[in-house]
């Protein structure tokens, strides 16, 4: 009797676990007899995986704020290689979170296993010292974007392009009039605040864009503003800082498509949320900010121009970014009102984010990562 494929799969923070949810969910259904187990959240539970460690929806970022919980990530990591050997899967599968998943990639390159990394780090963004860490202990990369494959080229690694995933999550048939009567909006300019989904930049976002609001509200006190929650354990700290704000923010949970959908303009933090606008072809600003540490050590390490997906997507700065100690309320709420006031600006920058829509693939990027898994893993079926 064959033995049934056992794959080691690790997620470190949500949107891994979404992403990793979707891959699993495709995985067992091609090859229903799979034993998948690891690291994860509840997606990756739901579709079907044994969790080991399990992560929460309030992950940090940072180089201050990792290293402040060093210990704890040790922990992990050394009883993750523990359960490697004693699972001895037929293959791992790393999805993003490259602090971690690189050097889990080397130690299980060690061990010999077979290890197939989905959703590559951002080396083209953080220089390329890690891209012979990849070469070495990487035996299959699975990557969401067009032009990581063409960046992949000159090296020795195997590559894959499958689309974002995020495509076949897109809701298709949202309209704007109803979604404004649904939340009882009156008329006047909309705007989505959306201050990232992890506890740890939204409490260093959120600041910032409430206080954009009340700016914008001073010129344009017609202006609804909508508050989308990635996750409801993020509640408490939206209410804590929005408890004394005379502003008008209506706080929302699970609904940052329709958000999208209906917005005038989109003040976000950088990360997959911006994709989502591009998706809609909602005008947008970007806003970013960390500790000042963790901000010194990117500056030295990122060598590229912007930091929003959209912007390295399209090659060059289509999306205003505020980052650090740019993203002051004044200038944010003057870059919105011209964005709001001058048709012009909003027909080019929607033409702008329809062209990298396009370059985010056609659905079906589970599926054809699922396959590519199973290939690399020597386990697909007919």
């Amino acid at each position: 009797m064959a033995k049934e494929l056992s794959l080691m799969i690790i997620a470190g923070e949500t949107s891994g676990d979404i992403h990793g949810g979707k891959l699993c969910h495709q995985i067992l259904r091609m090859n229903p007899g799979a034993k998948l187990f690891g690291m994860g959240g509840s997606r990756m539970a739901e579709a079907g995986v044994e969790l080991f460690h399990e992560i929460g929806h309030t992950g940090v970022v940072g180089f201050w704020e990792v290293y402040k919980d060093i210990g704890r990530y040790r922990r992990i990591f050394k009883n993750l290689v523990a359960l490697l050997e004693e699972k001895k899967p037929d293959a791992v599968v790393l999805i993003d979170y490259p602090g971690f998943n690189i050097r889990f990639a080397r130690q299980a390159h060690r061990r010999g296993f077979r290890v197939i990394y989905y959703i590559s780090p951002q080396v083209w963004a953080w220089g390329k010292r890690r891209i012979k860490k990849l070469e070495r202990f990487v035996d299959r990369m699975v990557v969401i974007f067009e032009f990581e494959k063409i960046f992949y080229r000159p090296y020795r690694l195997k590559v894959d392009f499958v689309g974002h995933p995020l495509v076949d999550s897109l809701t298709s048939d949202l309209d704007s009039d109803e979604i404004r009567k649904r939340f009882g909006l009156e008329e006047g300019p909309i705007i989505g605040l959306l201050p990232g989904s992890r506890k740890s930049e939204m409490q260093k976002v959120l600041p910032i864009l409430i206080r954009t609001a009340r700016e914008i509200s001073k010129q344009r006190p017609e202006t609804s503003f909508l508050l989308p929650l990635a996750s409801p354990e993020l509640r408490p700290l939206a209410e804590k800082e929005l408890e004394a704000e005379s502003t008008p923010i209506r706080i929302l949970e699970g609904q940052v498509q329709p958000v999208l959908a209906v917005a005038d303009l989109a003040i976000m933090a950088s990360g997959t949320v911006t994709l989502e606008g591009a998706a809609f072809s909602t005008p947008m600003i970007i806003v970013y900010k960390l500790s000042i540490f963790s901000w010194i050590i990117a500056r030295l390490l990122i060598k590229i121009p912007y930091i929003g997906l959209v912007n390295v997507i399209a090659g060059r700065r289509i999306i205003p970014e505020f980052l650090q100690f740019k993203a002051r309320p004044e200038q944010i709420a003057r870059e919105a009102l011209m964005i709001l006031s001058r048709p012009e600006i909003r027909r080019t920058m929607i033409g702008h984010l329809e062209r990298v829509r396009e370059k985010l693939g056609r659905p079906g990027a589970s599926a054809r990562a699922a396959r590519a898994v199973l290939n690399a893993a020597g386990a697909a079926k007919n």
